[in-house]
């Protein structure tokens, strides 16, 4: 297993979230930062689809549906990965809405089997409890590939501002992807994390 990381830019995503939590919350959907996520990721399988297939000794199964499993901290009961199946075809709206509702089932002990079967790829966002990377994330097997999130905070980036350098201060956070290297190489897990950079760096309303 391997685990390259980038830091990208969150400032589309937090203005975006600022202009629309609210009527979010009026159609029963917590816009929380895993949502768009979600959304990236499911966007990112079309530059490495490989990243959303699973092991086998005689052959590699390429799924065309993103099944993503987010995990959900419990306290002290551990963690679990309820699914929001075939999210390329879902909205930010209906991301959010499904995790909402699975978040919150979750917590009280109310999800179904099927809640929890079928995933092709899961996120871990370890940067909820405060952590900026953690090492090793594992693998959710049979699944080839996990992404872990990293807390969000204020970083110093060096960027080209009217041909000339500036400092600027922007909000970031460590992503990285654990991949099986039976499934993956280098090539592949850097075109699937540089599309899902992108994808949160130039997000629009859609």
């Amino acid at each position: 297993m391997s685990r390259p990381c980038l830091k990208p830019i969150f400032s589309a995503i937090i203005a975006h979230r600022t202009k629309h939590k609210d009527s979010f919350a009026k159609q029963s959907a917590l816009l929380t930062y895993s949502a768009y996520i979600v959304r990236a990721a499911a966007e990112a399988m079309a530059a490495a689809p490989n990243v959303n297939a699973r092991w086998h000794d005689d052959f590699l199964e390429v799924f065309a549906d993103a099944n993503i499993g987010v995990g959900v901290a419990l306290g002290d009961k551990g963690l679990i990965a309820p699914v929001i199946q075939r999210a390329q075809t879902l909205t930010l709206l209906e991301i959010a809405q499904r995790l909402t509702d699975l978040t919150d089932r979750a917590r009280k002990n109310a999800l179904k089997p099927a809640d929890v079967q079928g995933g092709t790829f899961t996120i871990s966002n370890h940067g909820v409890s405060g952590s900026l990377l953690a090492s090793p994330i594992i693998i959710n097997q049979p699944q080839s590939a996990i992404l872990g999130v990293g807390k969000l905070e204020k970083r110093v980036v060096v960027r080209t501002v009217d041909g000339q350098d500036a400092i600027l201060v922007r909000p970031m956070a460590y992503v990285s992807l654990t991949i099986d290297h039976r499934v993956l190489d280098g090539h592949q897990t850097n075109a699937w994390l540089t599309r899902f950079v992108e994808a949160l760096e130039t997000w629009t309303d859609q």
